[in-house]
């Protein structure tokens, strides 16, 4: 047990328990419903309780945590309405991106680069490497925000949402083990490609449809999820 005069306390101690939580939440490392346990942390960081129960408030506010009463905090469930909710907002407004970035001529010089990509995205699914999967797709999706320096539009499409971020682990076949856990995720990467095929071809309207049906998708595969006795604890309608 700690005592008050091997603590070792500094401003930045909050932000780093935050991010240390928040990490292992978002990756579900820390299963949803799981209790947190304030000592423990405590223990670990070698700090008195208040900069845990800092890092735990601002948890809670993002979404992250759920605080009870007399029993504690816990991780929370993968809320299925917020997930709609920013699923529809991403498929509006990253359309839009994506669309403005065409008719501004941006994209028709760049498929090689996002052919690339998809390659290296398929080459990932070969070798079973998930999590490298994640970050490509992410970083897949970035890439057109970044042309007119739309960055700022990110926070209002799942980019930063703890519900919406656990649940593109599901739909890209990152957290299970059953044998459509590479369908799903061949088929996001061949959605991709059907965009870049689309932006190619010069087609706007297939462009279009191809994203609207993309942005959809993670609503199927939850629906089945979230409906398997394995995975169905995890989440709240």
């Amino acid at each position: 047990m700690n005592t008050d005069n091997n603590m070792v306390e500094t401003p930045k101690l909050p932000e780093e328990i935050h991010y240390y939580l928040w990490n292992r939440i978002a990756t579900l490392e820390l299963r949803p419903g799981v209790k947190l346990s304030e000592l423990g942390l405590a223990e670990q960081f070698n700090c008195s309780r208040i900069p845990v129960r800092e890092a735990v408030r601002r948890l809670n506010i993002e979404g992250a945590l759920e605080s009870q009463p007399q029993r504690g905090s816990f991780v929370s469930k993968i809320n299925l309405d917020k997930v709609r909710k920013v699923r529809y907002l991403r498929e509006v407004l990253e359309t839009r991106v994506v669309l403005d970035a065409f008719d501004a001529g941006l994209l028709d010089p760049l498929v090689p680069l996002l052919r690339g990509m998809i390659n290296d995205q398929k080459t990932m699914i070969s070798f079973n490497e998930m999590e490298k999967l994640t970050e490509a797709d992410t970083l897949f999706h970035d890439f057109f925000y970044h042309l007119q320096h739309k960055e700022f539009v990110q926070e209002h499409t799942g980019r930063y949402d703890i519900h919406y971020i656990r649940a593109r682990r599901f739909a890209l076949g990152v957290e299970r083990s059953d044998d459509q856990k590479y369908d799903d995720s061949i088929n996001i990467v061949s959605q991709h490609e059907r965009i870049v095929d689309a932006i190619e071809n010069h087609d706007r309207q297939t462009l279009e449809d191809e994203l609207r049906h993309h942005f959809r998708n993670i609503n199927h595969t939850l629906e089945k999820v979230s409906a398997n006795e394995e995975f169905e604890a995890l989440f709240k309608q």
